[in-house]
């Protein structure tokens, strides 16, 4: 089997493949496509899969990466 990045080779069937990113599996296409097998997922590997899907993007204040603003001191300045 041959290893490809992203993607765990199944240890007994030819030409399945684990996801790393969505730890589901997939059939290995000719070309180098991978097309989904349908299998059972968790809530949230359907909530992501149809997010994706239906192109929703949502900022979060974690994907925001709120930084605080920079201090108005000039280096080597006097503090008193």
């Amino acid at each position: 089997m041959e290893k490809i990045e992203g993607w765990d080779p199944h240890p007994t069937r030819k030409n399945i493949y684990f996801s790393q990113k969505d730890g589901l599996l997939y059939k290995r296409l000719e070309g180098g496509w991978f097309d989904m097998i349908p299998q059972k997922m968790t809530l949230h590997q359907e909530l992501e899969d149809f997010r994706k899907a239906d192109g929703i993007v949502r900022m979060t204040s974690r994907s925001r990466r709120k930084v605080t603003p920079p201090a108005d001191q000039t280096p080597g300045a006097s503090h008193t």
